[in-house]
């Protein structure tokens, strides 16, 4: 069914369950499992100032923080899945809608708040977003769902 399954994760807030259900899928499908962060370096991040970093090591630091991040929780998954992880630079939307279509991903697994109102129409939602980019069905889990097993 599944060959190759991708799980983008956002390290402001980790949401255990696209992983778990990643995972499960994972092995049910005998599928490759994909960890994804993408680090949005396209504007200068307000927390740059305080580290007193030059934009580059400051993009190059969250880079290294959001692979360490990764094999982090690839090393908390079962060592009998093909869990591979990647960091790549962009838009957050429009860069797991591309890392999907070049790696061949066949589903996209991704945690979405539920936010609606002002707080959706200012922030908007990378979640969304994947969804109308995707080369391929995304499955969304509401963020506090519990995948089943848990």
């Amino acid at each position: 069914m599944f060959r190759h399954i991708l799980v983008p994760l956002d390290f402001n807030d980790i949401a255990p369950q696209p992983v778990s259900i990643g995972a499960e899928l994972a092995r049910a499908c005998h599928a490759k499992l994909t960890l994804l962060s993408v680090v949005d370096d396209s504007f200068p991040n307000p927390d740059i100032l305080s580290l007193q970093l030059p934009w580059a090591d400051y993009y190059r630091h969250l880079r290294e923080a959001a692979q360490s991040s990764l094999e982090e929780v690839r090393d908390t998954l079962p060592k009998d899945l093909q869990v591979e992880v990647a960091v790549i630079r962009g838009k957050p939307a429009p860069a797991i809608a591309r890392f999907a279509q070049e790696n061949s991903c066949d589903l996209i697994i991704m945690a979405t708040h539920g936010t609606s109102g002002l707080q959706q129409a200012i922030l908007g939602s990378v979640t969304r977003r994947v969804m109308y980019l995707a080369p391929c069905p995304v499955m969304v889990v509401k963020f506090g769902h519990r995948a089943p097993g848990q």
